[in-house]
C-alpha cells in the first residue's frame, strides 16, 4: 500500500500509466514482426520465442 501524499500518489500513478503505453507499444511491435502474436496466458504473457512473468516481486523473462 502506497503511504505517500495524493499528490505523489498521482504523479506516480501518471508514470505508470505512461510507462504501460511504452509496454503496449513495445508489444504491438512484436506482434508486427509477423512472427506470432503476443497472448496473454494465466498470469504471463507468451510471446513468439519468450515469456514474460511474474517470479516474487520482479518480472522475468526467459526466452
Amino acid at each position: 500500500m502506497y503511504r505517500g501524499d495524493a499528490q505523489s500518489l498521482r504523479r506516480k500513478e501518471q508514470e505508470a500509466a505512461a510507462l504501460a503505453a511504452e509496454v503496449a507499444s513495445l508489444l504491438n511491435r512484436i506482434d508486427a514482426l509477423g512472427v506470432g502474436l503476443t497472448t496473454p496466458t494465466g498470469g504471463r504473457l507468451a510471446g513468439p520465442g519468450f515469456e514474460i512473468r511474474r517470479t516474487g516481486d520482479r518480472w522475468t523473462v526467459r526466452a
